[in-house]
């Protein structure tokens, strides 16, 4: 039986390598990962109710946090008892003078839903 280190040679990394990969590895990971969680949102928005007001309707209610001047597009969707989406809309609130505001907007279903839920809100283009 031949050798093949003796027929073709070796090629050997020093042992410290992988490790020295490894732990930029890591490094890198940690950065980018701190980089993303210290990013300022420039827009949230919270839930702040959602009555059903019959068959056909809900009204949700919004409190939306943006630095002005600012606009933002919210989406928002009704869900029946089943989790089947049963209405959605998209909502434009202009900028405005006031950081936080509260907006109100009414979703028309295809047949009874059973809560109201805030999709996104985002600064519109």
């Amino acid at each position: 039986m031949t050798d093949l280190n003796a027929r073709y040679g070796s090629r050997q990394r020093p042992r410290w390598v992988w490790p020295v990969v490894a732990v930029a590895g890591v490094a890198l990971g940690i950065a980018f990962a701190a980089w993303v969680g210290f990013q300022k949102d420039p827009v949230s928005a919270k839930l702040w109710a959602y009555d059903v007001i019959d068959d056909k309707q809900v009204e949700i209610k919004l409190d939306v946090t943006r630095p002005d001047p600012l606009a933002v597009r919210c989406t928002i969707y009704a869900q029946a008892a089943d989790h089947v989406i049963v209405g959605e809309k998209t909502i434009d609130i202009p900028a405005a003078s006031k950081e936080t505001v509260r907006v109100s907007a009414t979703i028309e279903t295809e047949r009874r839903a059973v809560n109201g839920v805030l999709r996104t809100c985002v600064a519109a283009d």
